[in-house]
């Protein structure tokens, strides 16, 4: 089914939602269908998938920070995926700048989240990231997300955005478990622990 639906390509290692006779792939998009066409407890996506034609800007800002934003997980797997601690710290200094592009755009917005108070898909995209990133970087790369990256290059949007995103009651009650994070990256990202680092191979 997962290659029907992506046109006989791919593994199906990736999530899959079934609606109807559509079938959606690849996570994001998985929850952009979901807040555009599934009815919730307030409605269809209460307002999280701004209407292109209705709401321009706010659906400008929503698209505009998740392609900054793909830059960021990009850079934390390989961060996490580096085999050597040289390539680790060169991968470090990618995913902070790619943080401080992310703080830049945060500055051109009001409130907790990228819709202003209104929590949205963006930060449904986003949450499993910034949640595994505090978990996973201090065990495999000895490296505190907040003090060692965010606060020291005086990230104060990323920070406060993260800290919203991560004490959101629906992000708190759905958050994986942690040794199940850190068992995902054992088996597909991670070849190398590096020195200091609390975690195991």
């Amino acid at each position: 089914m997962y290659q029907e639906a992506n046109g006989g390509y791919g593994s199906g290692l990736v999530p899959m939602l079934e609606h109807g006779d559509k079938l959606v792939i690849e996570s994001d998009v998985v929850a952009k269908y979901v807040a555009q066409n599934i009815n919730g407890a307030d409605g269809m996506g209460d307002g999280m998938y701004p209407d292109p034609v209705e709401d321009v800007e706010f659906y400008q800002h929503l698209e505009e920070f998740l392609h900054v934003w793909q830059r960021a997980t990009d850079t934390y797997y390989d961060v996490l995926r580096a085999s050597s601690q040289e390539e680790a710290n060169n991968c470090e200094k990618q995913f902070t700048t790619s943080l401080m592009n992310v703080d830049a755009l945060l500055q051109k917005y009001d409130g907790d989240f990228i819709l202003g108070e209104k929590f949205s898909t963006a930060e449904c995209i986003s949450a499993p990231w910034i949640q595994r990133a505090f978990i996973t970087l201090p065990y495999f790369r000895g490296i505190d997300l907040e003090d060692d990256i965010i606060s020291k290059n005086s990230m104060e949007h990323v920070s406060a955005w993260m800290k919203a995103v991560r004490d959101r009651p629906s992000c708190v009650e759905s958050c994986c478990p942690e040794d199940e994070m850190i068992a995902a990256c054992k088996r597909y990202y991670v070849s190398f622990l590096s020195p200091g680092a609390k975690g195991s191979l």
